[in-house]
């Protein structure tokens, strides 16, 4: 069965513009921070593959280990990364963006993902629930992201 995502999140992190622009200058840093991740793995400039830890409920037997790659390209002026999927790496073509805006003294944070997870294995009888169940899933990463990277621009710097 396949999957599709289109998942946007927002959150307005605690730190004025220039310090949450910091997430441009590391962007292995900054995809890793991603929850549930078991591997970044660097393929070329800018390229990396994702390996995640399985995600679902293997007692139901709904549970997928997402693997993907991708090109991401930052953008300064548009304070922005973004990334569209590398075919012929693992299960799913997945394409995204993270941008920052200044709202006040703080910084809003979108994420925005969206693509297709491929042969997810789902018994017949769950299939109707599987996608809103995975999409599900993938969205409370998306927020735990989100909320990992506001705490980690929150700590004072070195």
């Amino acid at each position: 069965m396949n999957i599709t995502l289109d998942i946007e999140r927002s959150l307005l992190l605690p730190v004025d513009h220039a310090r949450a622009l910091s997430l441009l200058d590391d962007l292995e840093a900054t995809i890793g921070r991603f929850p549930n991740l078991k591997a970044l793995t660097p393929l070329g400039p800018n390229q990396y593959r994702w390996d995640m830890r399985t995600m679902g409920v293997r007692i139901a037997r709904i549970a997928h280990d997402l693997s993907y790659a991708a090109q991401y390209e930052i953008d300064r002026k548009a304070a922005a990364i973004r990334w569209q999927p590398l075919r012929g790496h693992g299960n799913a073509l997945i394409a995204g963006e993270i941008r920052l805006s200044r709202n006040g003294g703080q910084t809003e944070m979108r994420f925005r993902v969206d693509g297709v997870m491929h042969e997810v294995p789902v018994p017949l009888l769950y299939r109707p629930l599987a996608g809103p169940f995975i999409v599900n899933k993938m969205t409370t990463l998306i927020e735990r992201y989100l909320a990992a990277t506001a705490a980690a621009l929150a700590t004072p710097a070195p």
